[in-house]
């Protein structure tokens, strides 16, 4: 059989793999509030704090074209802001989390707030709803040349675990600030 009919055939078996793993485990979470009881807006939180974060020009390639156009960011004449996290070790992995602040092509919402999660086998970029919840995904597999739209039903749990790491950070700048 030839390789580049089984590649897709594996990529789609693998979603799907994915997709029915986590959907018994999505089905039966709540969100989880803030400490508070107050839902976590983290797009309110980075516009509300974005005069406080050590900003940086987006690292080369920065938003990657393909991801701008389907999340439909990258617009204005300013370069993309960036700030990171100090890198992780997830389940043995390294993990890097980068927060990156756009033009957008909403009229309402000016500015795109964005999250970018990566490791050594995967790149992801999460565009943020302005109530804070996850609107669009984009995925692609490291070294992969496709980048592909991810929904919460399957980068959910990924989106979740960076969201609430930067939650963290801007709880400690809050607070650093009073």
């Amino acid at each position: 059989m030839n390789s580049a009919k089984v590649r897709p055939t594996l990529l789609l078996f693998f979603l799907s793999t994915m997709v029915v793993t986590a959907l018994p485990k999505l089905a039966g979470q709540a969100k989880q509030p803030a400490a508070s009881g107050q839902p976590v807006n983290l797009f309110k939180e980075v516009l509300d704090h974005k005069s406080q974060i050590q900003w940086k020009p987006a690292p080369p390639p920065g938003i990657p074209t393909d991801v701008c156009l389907m999340l439909k960011v990258c617009e204005g004449k300013e370069e993309a802001k960036f700030a990171a996290l100090a890198r992780t070790t997830e389940g043995g992995q390294p993990v890097g989390r980068g927060l990156l602040l756009s033009g957008s092509r909403d009229p309402k919402n000016p500015e795109a707030v964005l999250l970018e999660h990566q490791t050594m086998s995967e790149l992801y970029f999460f565009l943020l709803s302005p109530d804070g919840n996850l609107q669009k995904g984009a995925y692609i597999q490291q070294g992969g040349s496709a980048w592909m739209p991810v929904g919460s039903s399957v980068a959910g749990p990924v989106f979740e675990k960076d969201r609430n790491a930067w939650h963290e950070f801007f709880m400690k700048l809050g607070a650093a600030s009073k």
